[in-house]
C-alpha cells in the first residue's frame, strides 16, 4: 500500500468543512446564548409587571383615602362655617361684638373648603389615570 499524501485540494476541501462545522456550531451557540437572554428578559418583566400592578392597588387605595378624608374635611368645614354663622347671628341679636378671632377661624375654614374643593378635583383625575 502506498502512503498516499493528501492532495492540495482534498486538504483544502477538509480544511473547509473544519471552518463550515466551526461556524455552524458558533452560530448555534449564539442562538442559545439569544434563547438564554430572551428568556431572562421574559422572566423579568413578568416578575416587574407584577410589582408594578401591586403598586398600582396600593396607589388606588391611598388615593382613595385621601378622598374619603376631603370628603370629611369639605363635610365638616360646612358644619363649621354654618355653627358660625349661628353664631353670628346670636351675638348679632345679644348685641355682642364678633371676635376677631372667630373672624380668622371662618377665614380658615373657608379657606380649607376651597382648597378641598380643588384638592378633589385632582384627587378625581389621579384616580382616572390609575
Amino acid at each position: 500500500m502506498d502512503n498516499m499524501k493528501p492532495t492540495q485540494e482534498q486538504i483544502l476541501s477538509a480544511l473547509n468543512k473544519l471552518i463550515k462545522e466551526k461556524t455552524e456550531l458558533k452560530a448555534e451557540k449564539i442562538e442559545l446564548g439569544l434563547v438564554d437572554d430572551i428568556k431572562q428578559l421574559h422572566a423579568n418583566i413578568i416578575a416587574k409587571k407584577s410589582v408594578v400592578k401591586k403598586q398600582q392597588n396600593k396607589a388606588i387605595d391611598t388615593v382613595r383615602e385621601v378622598k374619603m378624608d376631603i370628603v370629611k374635611i369639605k363635610q365638616d368645614a360646612v358644619e363649621a362655617i354654618n355653627k358660625i354663622e349661628k353664631f353670628k347671628k346670636a351675638a348679632k341679636e345679644l348685641g355682642i361684638d364678633y371676635p376677631s378671632i372667630m373672624q380668622k377661624i371662618e377665614k380658615d375654614l373657608e379657606k380649607a373648603f376651597k382648597e378641598s374643593k380643588d384638592t378633589q378635583g385632582n384627587v378625581e383625575k389621579a384616580l382616572q389615570l390609575l
